[in-house]
């Protein structure tokens, strides 16, 4: 017989996966992000079904129950991507500054009537007065 745990991890796994390839449809997941989710799906649902896969984590933690290394190793997945969304969160960051430091360029052209201003690090040729 199927225990209750079995099913609820392939009703959860199988519900990431769909939902996982339903937002690549609709294009509001990239591939990188796709791949992450699928492969979590994928081994949440192989976690579910082979349970002796969890004796393999207690026995690299050094365990002697599931639950220990099941805590820990989802301690260490969030940290992880908390990390990642930490990088993910400065890259934007940048991104953002860019752009408003572009779109302050654009302005302050617009406001002076000059279409293309010109970069900083480049001199005017002098005049000669003779």
């Amino acid at each position: 017989m199927i225990e209750r745990f079995t099913i609820v991890g392939l009703v959860f796994a199988l519900t990431i996966i769909l939902l996982d390839f339903y937002l690549l449809r609709k294009r509001r997941i990239q591939g990188r992000g796709f791949v992450l989710w699928f492969l979590i799906g994928a081994v949440l649902g192989l976690f579910a079904t082979v349970p002796i896969l969890f004796d393999l984590l207690t026995l690299l933690y050094g365990t002697q129950y599931v639950v220990t290394a099941v805590a820990a190793t989802g301690f260490f997945f969030f940290l992880l991507m908390f990390f990642y969304l930490y990088y993910k969160l400065s890259e934007l960051h940048g991104q953002v500054m860019k752009l408003t430091m572009e779109m302050s360029v654009a302005k302050y052209g617009r406001k002076t009537g000059v279409a293309n201003p010109k970069p900083e690090n480049t001199e005017e040729p002098k005049e000669k007065n003779e």
